[in-house]
């Protein structure tokens, strides 16, 4: 399993990805775990996240790579700059599965497993002065992460992180963009929650990397280490406990609010009114009292 959160910040992109991932099997023994990154920084110039087989992940990196290398004209368009990373990210995808499908059936390959062809990703890289991030669907399709929604997530416990994500997104940042330290702590905290819930699948150490634009106006890539990784997990601790302590509810019925007690509603009952049901007489009592009353 694998998970990628990013958010775009007003001058900043933060990126944050799960530790080891699991690799396919092709001779149908279980997965195998292995160390890998999934957050690579590409020529100095954008952070690409990739959910999906490492081996596809490193051939879309250097494919980007060349891409963002090769001389381009300054007046550049957005729909140019969105061709150009498509046509980059989409190619290693053409090419395995042009190979998938020529070894499908041969002696020896047996059926395709797509987890090896079908993969997400995410691609921070500045435009025009703007720091953008964008979401690559399996068809290497881009949508860009506005400011509207702000944040991402891909991989295969996405489920899990995404409700998670977007209730710290409503605490922490209500109103407008966040900035870059909620951002970072929003990511971790995501991520934290995901490989606790998901211990099977998610593992640490976490993945953190800022694109930034500095004061001077360059573009700044940095990777958070451990001593920023034990600050966020101190503050997330404190965090939890702030909601426990604020949203505890007493035995007693009572709710502490800001220090004070608040007593909670009573449930009243009300009393319903005895019905009792008179069943009919048997046919025999009923004919014999209408004999009577006819005799009469």
């Amino acid at each position: 399993m694998s998970l990628i959160v990013g958010i775009r910040c007003a001058d900043a992109v933060v990126l944050a990805a799960s530790g080891p991932s699991t690799m396919p099997s092709e001779d149908g023994l279980p997965s195998a775990r292995q160390w890998s990154k999934k957050l690579q920084v590409v020529s100095g110039q954008a952070v690409l996240g990739v959910s999906g087989h490492d081996g596809l992940a490193q051939e879309m990196a250097l494919a980007l790579e060349r891409s963002l290398s090769e001389p381009e004209k300054r007046d550049i368009s957005e729909g140019m700059l969105r061709e150009k990373l498509r046509e980059a990210l989409a190619a290693p995808i053409q090419r395995t599965v042009a190979i998938h499908r020529t070894l499908q059936g041969l002696p020896g390959f047996g059926i395709t497993s797509n987890e090896f062809v079908v993969s997400q990703s995410l691609l921070g890289i500045p435009f025009h002065n703007v720091l953008r991030l964008f979401k690559l669907d399996p068809e290497c399709s881009l949508t860009e992460i506005t400011p509207d929604l702000a944040w991402s997530v891909i991989g295969s416990a996405r489920s899990t992180a995404e409700p998670f994500m977007s209730f710290l997104s409503k605490v922490l940042w209500e109103s407008g963009r966040p900035n870059v330290a909620q951002a970072e702590l929003a990511a971790f905290w995501t991520l934290k929650q995901a490989i606790e819930y998901n211990p099977g699948g998610l593992s640490y150490p976490i993945q953190l990397t800022v694109m930034i634009r500095s004061e001077g106006g360059s573009i700044d890539i940095i990777e958070r280490g451990d001593r920023e990784m034990d600050v966020m997990r101190q503050v997330v601790d404190e965090g939890e406990t702030a909601f426990r302590r604020n949203f505890h509810v007493l035995p007693s019925g009572q709710v502490k609010v800001r220090g004070r007690e608040a007593v909670a509603d009573v449930t009243t009952r009300k009393r319903v009114p005895e019905v009792r049901l008179t069943l009919d007489r048997p046919r025999k009592e009923q004919a014999k009292k209408a004999a009577e009353e006819s005799s009469e």
